[in-house]
């Protein structure tokens, strides 16, 4: 698995892939192509979620134009830190605050994303990836499964953090 920071050029490469066929190891060189992702980095940033979501709207609607054009356009990714806020996704209810919605200890956000209450603050790097899942596999699950296992990958390479999933849950917990 590789992660990509920076502007990076598409390209491909060849790699050996081994596999057993009836007891005979057999290996084949394997043609990979390696998209390219644009990294937008605001991690030293405190910037606010309004901000942030209308970033991203605007980079999508680029993205599709740029489909619709070109027939592809490159990955992005956005890392940034906002100011203390809650995100409400669409499975969230205020049943879910444990605090009064009518006096709120910080900005709180309705989102058409799925999910309950996050909390994000200064010090919490969020990424925010755009992809074409089209170049990728259609398939909702193996990418939020695919995320989790970079973080997990990359909290064990990186900051020798040991991480795992939790059944039925989504999300990285430590």
């Amino acid at each position: 698995m590789m992660i990509m920071l920076g502007e990076c050029c598409y390209f491909s490469v060849t790699k050996p892939r081994s596999l057993t066929i009836n007891s005979h190891r057999r290996t084949k060189r394997v043609q990979c192509l390696l998209r390219s992702c644009e990294l937008l980095d605001f991690h030293q940033e405190l910037i606010p979620y309004e901000v942030a979501w209308s970033l991203q709207k605007d980079i999508v609607k680029e993205k599709k134009s740029q489909i619709e054009n070109e027939g592809d356009c490159n990955d992005t990714l956005i890392v940034l830190q906002h100011p203390s806020v809650f995100t409400l996704g669409t499975a969230s209810s205020n049943n879910n605050l444990n605090f009064d919605i009518k006096n709120p200890p910080f900005d709180i956000h309705r989102t058409e994303r799925g999910g309950e209450v996050t909390y994000h603050g200064p010090g919490q790097l969020v990424m925010y990836p755009i992809i074409n899942l089209r170049k990728h596999k259609m398939d909702l699950h193996w990418y939020l499964r695919t995320l989790e296992e970079v973080v997990i990958r990359v909290l064990s390479s990186t900051f020798s953090i040991q991480a795992s999933r939790m059944e039925g849950l989504t999300g990285v917990w430590v």
